[in-house]
């Protein structure tokens, strides 16, 4: 296990060097609820490619899990004004000569 500045670790593992201020960010406050796993040497902040790589499919994860929750639910009144809206506009098409 290599430690390496945190620049640095993201760009061997993925070709791109994220600005500094990015990747303090990661590690300090996190993304998401989850954050870069760092250890701090001298006052660096030195991570690892399997840290990185750990980081970047946890917060897939979450990304995944958000797009897959169903829809909110509706609140007991907004149930009821939508099935108000429904038996409207399902009366105003049974009406006789209405345009279908």
């Amino acid at each position: 296990m290599q430690l390496l500045n945190l620049s640095d670790a993201f760009e061997k593992k993925t070709g791109r060097r994220p600005n500094p201020c990015t990747t303090w960010r990661w590690s300090s406050k996190g993304v998401k609820g989850v954050k870069l796993q760092v250890v701090f040497m001298g006052g660096t902040r030195l991570t690892t490619e399997e840290w990185v790589q750990d980081f970047m499919d946890a917060v897939s994860r979450v990304n995944m899990a958000k797009h897959e929750t169903a829809p909110p639910m509706q609140t007991p009144r907004q149930q009821e004004r939508n099935a108000e809206k429904a038996a409207k506009k399902l009366a105003k098409r049974l009406k006789p000569g209405a345009a279908k």
